[in-house]
Order: C-alpha cells, then sequence, then structure tokens
C-alpha cells in the first residue's frame, strides 16, 4: 500500500488538480506537450491522423492522471486514444520504441512543468522533497504502465497481423510447392513483393527443446541470410518447431555464402539448405531437398547442413538397407567403445584430406606415427585393408554421424 502524503502534501496537490483541471489549462497542457513531442520525433507529422490523435491522447491521459492523483492508490487503464494509437502503429508498422520515446517525452515535459511550480512554494512549513518524491512516483507509475499497456497491445495486434499474413503466405507457397502454374508478377505481389525469378535457396528451420529457439524463428531466418549477404527472405511458418524460407539470387550461391552459411552458429537449431535452383519449378524443389536433407539429419544434430555437402547421403536416403551397407562396411569399427569412436573420426579425416597422413597429423594436432598406429588398429577392426581412396568407408562413416550422430544401435 502506498504512503500517505504529509497534510500539506494533500493541500497543495488538491488545489493543483482543481487548478490544472479547467478546461483552459487542460488545453495549454496539451498544446505545448504535443509541440514538444511532435518536435523531438518528427516522424510523427508524416502519419495522416497521427498528430490529432497524439492530441487527443495526451488529453485524456493528463485528465485521467488528475483525477487519480488525489486518490489513495491510483487505478490505471490505458485511454481509449492510446489504446487506438498502439494498434494502428502496430498495423501501419510504426516502430514500438517510437511509442515509448513519445511517452517518455510527456513524462520529461511534464517533470519539467511540476519542478517549476513546485520551486515557487515559499511557505516555511514545506518539505519540497515530500511533495517531489509523491508526484515523481505517482508520474513514472503511469507512465510505466502505460509503456507496459502499449506493448502489450502493440505485440498483440502485430501477432494478429502476423498470423494473417502468414496464412495467406502459407496458402500461396503450397500452391507453388504443389506445381500449379501461377503468373509470377502476380505471384510475387501476393508474397510481398518476394523476386520470383532468378534462382531460389531454400532453408528449413527446425528448433530443439529450447522454447526461445521457436519464437525467435523468423528472427534467426533473417539474420542468417544477412549473414551470408542475401536479400531479406520470405518466411513462412508452417506450425510445429519449423520455418521454411526462401532466398532468391540472380546465380546460384556462392561457395562463399555457402562457407558463411556452414559457420554460421545457430544455437538449438537444425537448418537445411537445399540447392539453388531456377524459376518456380526452383522455388519448389529446393525445399522438397531441403525437407529430404531433414529426413536424413539426426533429431539430435545442430548446425547448417547443406544438400550440396551431403547429396549423396540425401540420395541413399536412411533406411535399413543402408543401415546394413553401413554395418557390413564399417565392421567392428561401428562399436560404441571410446576408443572406436575416436579411431572412426580418425579415419574419417584421413579420408577426407586425401589419404595424407601429414595433413591428418596436422589437423588433430597429433604426431604422423599416432596416425599411422591409429590406422592400422582401424583397419583391423574393418576386416579390410584401408586405402586413401576407400569411399565405400567414407560414405559408411558420414552416414553414421549425420544420421545416427555416431552411435548405431545393435
Amino acid at each position: 500500500m502506498p504512503t500517505r502524503p504529509l497534510p500539506w502534501v494533500e493541500e497543495w496537490v488538491t488545489l493543483f488538480v482543481l487548478e490544472e483541471s479547467s478546461a483552459s489549462q487542460v488545453e495549454a497542457w496539451v498544446e505545448r506537450t504535443a509541440y514538444t513531442i511532435l518536435e523531438e520525433v518528427p516522424e510523427l507529422a508524416s502519419r495522416p491522423g497521427l498528430p490529432e490523435g497524439i492530441e487527443a491522447a495526451i488529453r485524456e491521459h493528463w485528465t485521467g492522471f488528475l483525477d487519480q492523483l488525489t486518490q489513495p492508490q491510483t487505478a490505471f487503464v490505458l485511454v481509449p486514444t492510446a489504446v487506438h494509437i498502439a494498434r494502428e502503429s502496430a498495423q501501419t508498422s510504426l516502430p514500438l520504441e517510437t511509442l515509448n520515446r513519445v511517452y517518455r517525452i510527456a513524462q520529461q515535459s511534464t517533470w519539467g512543468y511540476v519542478t517549476d511550480l513546485i520551486a515557487e512554494i515559499d511557505d516555511a512549513r514545506s518539505e519540497r522533497t515530500e511533495l517531489l518524491i509523491f508526484l515523481w512516483e505517482r508520474a513514472s507509475d503511469w507512465i510505466d504502465r502505460s509503456i507496459n499497456e502499449t506493448s502489450r497491445i502493440y505485440h498483440e495486434a502485430r501477432r494478429r497481423i502476423e498470423i494473417g499474413q502468414n496464412a495467406r503466405w502459407m496458402e500461396t507457397v503450397s500452391r507453388v510447392l504443389d506445381g500449379e502454374a501461377l503468373d509470377i508478377r502476380r505471384l510475387s505481389a501476393e508474397l510481398g513483393g518476394y523476386p520470383m525469378t532468378g534462382y531460389h535457396t531454400a532453408f528449413i528451420l527446425a528448433a530443439g527443446e529450447e522454447q526461445d529457439a521457436v519464437e525467435s524463428l523468423e528472427e534467426s531466418c533473417r539474420h542468417l541470410a544477412a549473414e551470408a549477404g542475401l536479400r531479406p527472405p520470405l518466411v513462412v511458418r508452417p506450425g510445429g518447431r519449423q520455418a521454411w524460407m526462401w532466398t532468391s539470387t540472380s546465380r546460384q550461391l556462392t561457395p562463399d555464402a555457402e562457407l558463411t552459411l556452414s559457420n554460421s552458429p545457430v544455437g538449438d537449431l537444425r537448418v537445411l539448405v537445399g540447392p539453388s535452383r531456377p524459376g518456380l519449378a526452383g522455388f519448389a524443389s529446393s525445399h522438397q531437398l531441403a525437407r529430404r536433407t531433414l529426413d536424413i539429419v539426426h533429431p539430435d544434430k545442430r548446425g547448417v547442413f547443406l544438400h550440396a555437402h551431403h547429396e549423396a547421403l540425401v540420395l541413399l536416403g536412411c533406411n535399413e538397407e543402408v543401415d546394413d551397407f553401413m554395418r557390413r562396411t564399417l565392421g567392428n569399427l561401428a562399436g560404441h567403445a571410446v576408443h572406436e569412436v575416436s579411431l572412426r573420426k580418425t579415419v574419417a579425416r584421413y579420408l577426407a584430406l586425401g589419404g595424407s597422413i601429414d595433413r591428418t597429423a596436422a589437423e588433430l594436432s597429433v604426431h604422423r606415427n599416432t596416425i599411422r598406429y591409429r590406422l592400422q588398429k582401424a583397419t583391423t577392426l574393418l576386416g579390410r585393408d584401408l586405402g586413401p581412396t576407400s569411399s565405400e568407408v567414407a560414405l559408411a562413416l558420414r552416414h553414421l554421424e549425420l544420421s545416427h550422430n555416431g552411435q548405431l544401435a545393435p
């Protein structure tokens, strides 16, 4: 419960409210505050009807604040015009930060006006600090609650808009994926201006268990595209813990862009990237191949997985026949023991580096004789010679790591 102010503070506040509530004083206050806000936030003036709405909101806020100022406890409700402005701002993409600035400017204007009045108090019994604290607490509480409620309404409105837009875009995207023959210009307009000409690269972002990763999927999509120097992407949410994304380029993704994507930190996400394909058919086929890549990546894996880097594994898929091939190829090297896992990593790097013992030793930071010893042990477990071009072994190792996270069930 708020502390009851001193009697003289109550008396001063009562007289203050009586004087400031007159029509002329209210209008003077509205004019002064609106002028300050529009001067410091000039972009508001270019929004049709918003300056008038700001004036109306100031009037409602000020009279509502004055009505509550003499009460023991503030009964706050965001004024109707402020509710309308919050929703209208969300619909017209006026940043929430701009609305918050408006409130803070109003708070500064209020504080400057009140402190000037308090400075004129010359009553010997007055302790100005008591009055300053009372007014500061009441004004700050009103502004803070106004900002919090405005933010809630703004985000709620934005969410409704995004859900509606996502539903429309998802319907349009589904028609493209189903192979419908659609007019490219009209299609681009329906998808918010996304260019349908050129090459399309599809992404699927699949979130893990972290709730924050699910809630920030759209942000992760745009950040990933920006990191790789790509145009603003088309993003849709099919539901669940996924986001689908496409980027449009004039040509196939460059090796530099692929390298940047591969090394991008994505937290609790699996990001599957289809190949760059041209036209409407490419828009659909890139997505389909991204989905097939998702099918073979173990759910516990995290990171960015490009179809171009795993094409052979995607073509094979993950099924009993492929797993049997892997078991026959790796033999006892597919075991679960720690030393067997270590041997597999050495063999995988050795084969990836073209069978170079020196390069493998340098990359793993061990002596070349250690690499020779590990390769001999691996050969024994494999039950076959391990040549520098053992493509079947390399393929089986990659499948074990990508599709089974390095641990194949018996």
